[in-house]
């Protein structure tokens, strides 16, 4: 079996970017892992269907997915030539994902230099990474296989790190070994006192006590 990632970015802006919806025509791809929150508390996550919109209300807060709106024409339109793409949400749960402290609001890209923020991200790849590897380990090892990573790419190249099924050291080391004024039992306490969403997933995936 070989796999043939392809990485397609996407402006999270109001502007229409249609580079992932000509992706899916270009490349008719047997795979597509977006970058979607989960339902569920993110052990487990499905399959997606085509949407047929958004509502205004989900558009108004986040008004990227316009795009996406001609990304799913396109995959039912593959769907009605028999080629049936199969789509997965691989990001983390719906509450992980949600939750933006006011603080950072309006500090990106500087936030990038918060430990705290970089929690909230190492979180959602931990999950994105368990979630594609769950869905390549199914897949027929006799076959050969074109999948399309509609993650940002910044989120792509850690989840291709973390893909590599790296040590705790070197995975503490990736995100948060810059930051010499925390150790993994300080952060630990930190993210307890200040953010019970947080915690909560972080417990899953914790270094130490």
């Amino acid at each position: 079996m070989s796999i043939k990632y392809i990485n397609i970015n996407c402006r999270e802006t109001a502007s229409l970017d249609l580079r992932q919806a000509r992706a899916v025509l270009k490349y008719k791809p047997d795979i597509i892992f977006l970058e979607y929150p989960n339902d569920s508390q993110g052990d487990t996550f499905s399959m997606r269907k085509p949407v047929a919109n958004f509502a205004q209300k989900t558009l108004k807060i986040n008004p990227w997915l316009m795009s996406d709106i001609s990304m799913w024409e396109n995959i039912k339109s593959l769907w009605k030539e028999n080629i049936k793409t199969t789509i997965y949400a691989v990001d983390g749960p719906t509450d992980l994902v949600s939750e933006m402290l006011y603080e950072w609001q309006y500090m990106y890209p500087c936030a990038k230099r918060n430990w705290f923020w970089w929690v909230r991200i190492y979180l959602r790849e931990k999950y994105m990474a368990k979630h594609i590897s769950q869905v390549i380990s199914k897949l027929d090892k006799k076959t050969d296989y074109t999948v399309l990573v509609f993650l940002q790419k910044f989120h792509w190249v850690h989840v291709q790190f973390l893909l590599t099924e790296p040590t705790e050291e070197e995975t503490w080391k990736y995100y948060f070994g810059k930051f010499k004024d925390i150790d993994p039992v300080f952060i630990n306490s930190k993210i307890k006192e200040r953010n019970k969403v947080f915690y909560k997933y972080w417990k899953k995936f914790k270094y130490s006590e």
